[in-house]
């Protein structure tokens, strides 16, 4: 018994000790970039990004930038980050030569631009906090909320301290720290509206001190595999002022949704930046594009059901794979509609279903089904008929390999996502034609549509 005891005894002693070993640990590293004093943080920087969830098809690279000026600024107290970019597009021919980019994030909500140019950005809310949790204050600060496992390590012949937590159930990382208490590499993963537990590797260094406060020169990162940032750290500034706000109509709940009727049977859904339309036959219906997110489509699914209560919907059309038109397909299978893309998106739709939905598990992933998929090469239609919806892929068209368009013959209405949005009241006309919009305009020409009007997924709020 008193064996036992001493054991015990000894047992609890070096437990004790262990745990205030790590926090030592841990200290030590949030002791070399000041975290305690640092509630707000500031970095710019240039070099290369690139636009995850837009790449011209799913087996190609995001789309690169060559970043003239990266300015990220951090509110550690409030949770919140914002994006001051001036980039020019290094490999696409459809963007302007520079472009100056705002984006924000506070808690759950995510927007572009600011005052009376903000768009809700609700898909994009979990990635944007991710990249608070993974700076090297960020991480710190999310280490100790999380009583984080910090344990020692020979890799690669080099000793490190590595850093392992999972941050309010949204966020997973393992982070790793050289002898000098500074972090050098994190492996992480966030939940994502298509691809699931998004898997994350970011790396940190040099550091350097600048003006007295230490920052990596150098920050990489991928994400899903492929290239999402490669900056060089010009300069830092410790606790400047912040004024990231959420503005009124992003905090709006439910998602705002709008509905105007275009043609009898057809309805224009909108209410942010990104909008659906809804198609009615005579059985069934028919909703053009999912985006946002689950959250949206929600939405959307509700008013779908008060337009027209008594008919099913049959079939979600998706226009292409980008994130910010797909995040909410997934939304629609667990309701049983049959998703219609083309047939250069479904293996990337079918993988993301089988990853891991550990950290943002959405209705389908705890349902448990399988998407069901109708894929279309150059053209399909859907008819009950009655009414036909004709669908076209646009052919050569530099956004998507992919895209496709719907076409409702009778009324001479044509929906199209991002090849053609309409100017905001009073805009001047660009100067040099958008080559995705002369393409479709090629593309209604091969096919001899007479359009009297567009519904562009685009509008702006």
């Amino acid at each position: 018994m008193i064996k036992q005891v001493v054991v015990a005894l000894a047992l609890s002693a070096l437990i004790g000790f262990n745990a205030e070993a790590q926090v030592s640990d841990l200290q030590q590293i949030g002791d070399a970039l000041d975290v305690s004093t640092t509630k707000t943080f500031q970095f710019t920087a240039n070099g290369s990004m690139y636009f995850l969830g837009q790449n011209v098809n799913p087996a190609a690279p995001w789309p690169r930038f060559f970043v003239k000026s990266f300015t990220r600024l951090y509110d550690f107290t409030a949770g919140s980050m914002r994006d001051d970019v001036t980039r020019m597009a290094a490999d696409s021919p459809t963007v302007g030569p520079e472009q100056r980019v705002l984006t924000s994030v506070s808690g759950d909500h995510a927007w572009n631009g600011t005052g009376k140019e903000t768009a809700p950005r609700l898909f994009e809310a979990p990635q944007r906090a991710h990249e608070i949790v993974i700076s090297p204050h960020g991480l710190v600060r999310a280490a100790f909320a999380s009583n984080a496992t910090v344990t020692k390590k020979n890799i690669d012949g080099r000793p490190m301290t590595i850093i392992s937590f999972t941050y309010q159930g949204k966020d997973k990382v393992v982070a790793y720290a050289n002898d000098q208490n500074a972090l050098e590499r994190v492996e992480s993963s966030y939940g994502h509206p298509i691809v699931g537990d998004m898997k994350v590797l970011t790396y940190y260094g040099p550091y350097r001190d600048f003006a007295g406060v230490k920052f990596p020169t150098k920050i990489i990162q991928y994400q899903d595999g492929l290239a999402t940032l490669d900056l060089t750290v010009t300069a830092v500034r410790a606790n400047p002022p912040v004024d990231i706000e959420v503005p009124a109509h992003v905090q709006k709940e439910p998602v705002p949704v709008k509905s105007e009727k275009v043609a009898d049977g057809v309805w224009y859904i909108t209410g942010v930046d990104n909008n659906s339309t809804l198609i009615e036959m005579k059985d069934y219906l028919i909703v053009v594009e999912a985006p946002h997110g689950e959250r949206r489509s929600l939405a959307v699914l509700g008013e779908v059901k008060k337009l027209v209560p008594n008919k099913p919907i049959k079939y979600l059309v998706n226009t292409h794979h980008h994130f910010d038109h797909a995040s909410g397909v997934r939304t629609y299978a667990a309701e049983g509609v049959t998703i219609v893309t083309h047939e250069v998106n479904r293996p990337y739709f079918e993988r993301a279903a089988l990853n891991s939905w550990t950290l943002a598990p959405d209705r389908l992933a705890k349902s448990k089904k399988k998407p069901v998929f109708q894929t279309m090469g150059d053209n399909m239609v859907l008819t009950d008929g009655t009414r036909s919806v004709e669908l076209y892929q646009i052919v050569g068209n530099p956004h998507h390999d992919g895209i496709i368009m719907a076409y409702l013959r009778k009324e001479k209405l044509l929906i199209e996502a991002d090849v053609y949005s309409p100017l905001a009241p009073g805009a001047e006309p660009p100067k040099v034609p958008n080559p995705q919009a002369v393409n479709l305009e090629s593309n209604v020409r091969r096919l001899g549509l007479e359009v009297d009007r567009i519904v562009s997924v685009h509008r702006r709020v």
